[in-house]
């Protein structure tokens, strides 16, 4: 059974099909991570501790953080109980069936009830700004950063849930700037996009059965590389990682958007 997950899909398509190829066998060590990567987290790790222990941000003990952390963290906390959403589950692992060869798999942030009833899954994005709107030639406005394979992912129903009878259909991207006001991009998948999720995943199920994940080595996409140490040998390249587990929670989440 191939699994896939929204970060082994985007390092496929990223410009370099051997970045997916690295990314299931090593991880960055949190000492080598750009700050934005530990800052989101940070910050995703302070939300969870603080909804688990039902205690704001600022009351609980904490080793030295920026403040910038502990303050995104609370305002992500206020903005659920300013819109009354009442916290089910944190953290929730997710492993769905998206085909008889293929399943997927992240982790959930938050699942919440919205004061209507509607359950809602909860992404939370640790963006320096509110997301840019799109216009349509049709006037319709959409937001680029709510379109990708995550939501798809996410709202497929799992194998088996221990917490929902019904699985959510709907997303929200609850983006947490700085020094803006807290707001949420909500997602409901089509069938369009369960195709086109469908469609990537087989060609990344195809490229691992061959072993077939090309480089493109020399252009832009190195400088971004999570990998490049390990991808060109560079000397004590292995200090900079760790052998990757079948499943690495923290490569799931944290990624600054």
């Amino acid at each position: 059974m191939f699994t896939a997950s929204k970060s082994y899909l985007e390092k496929f398509f990223s410009g370099c099909a051997y970045r997916a190829f690295l990314y299931r066998r090593w991880n960055l060590k949190k000492e080598f991570m750009s700050k934005p990567m530990r800052f989101g987290i940070a910050v995703h790790g302070a939300i969870e501790t603080s909804l688990r222990t039902k205690k704001d941000v600022m009351e609980l003990e904490w080793d030295p953080v920026e403040v910038d952390v502990l303050d995104r963290a609370q305002r992500a906390v206020n903005w659920l109980q300013k819109n009354g959403y009442e916290v089910i589950a944190t953290e929730v692992e997710h492993i769905a069936p998206l085909s008889k060869t293929i399943q997927l798999y992240g982790i959930i942030d938050c699942i919440a009830k919205a004061p209507s009833g509607e359950i809602v899954l909860i992404d939370w994005k640790t963006s320096k700004n509110l997301w840019a709107p799109l216009k349509l030639e049709g006037g319709e406005i959409v937001y680029v950063g709510a379109q990708g394979w995550q939501g798809p992912i996410y709202l497929t129903p799992p194998y088996e849930s221990a917490i929902l009878e019904e699985w959510p259909k709907k997303m929200l991207y609850v983006v947490i700037p700085e020094g803006e006001t807290v707001e949420a991009y909500s997602y409901h998948k089509t069938d369009a996009d369960d195709r086109a999720l469908l469609r990537a995943c087989e060609l990344v199920r195809v490229a691992e059965e061959d072993g077939n994940f090309p480089k493109n080595t020399g252009t832009f996409t190195c400088n971004s590389c999570d990998f490049k140490q390990v991808c060109w040998q560079t000397i004590g390249w292995q200090k900079y990682y760790d052998a990757r587990n079948k499943h690495a929670k923290k490569e799931e989440e944290g990624d600054e958007e």
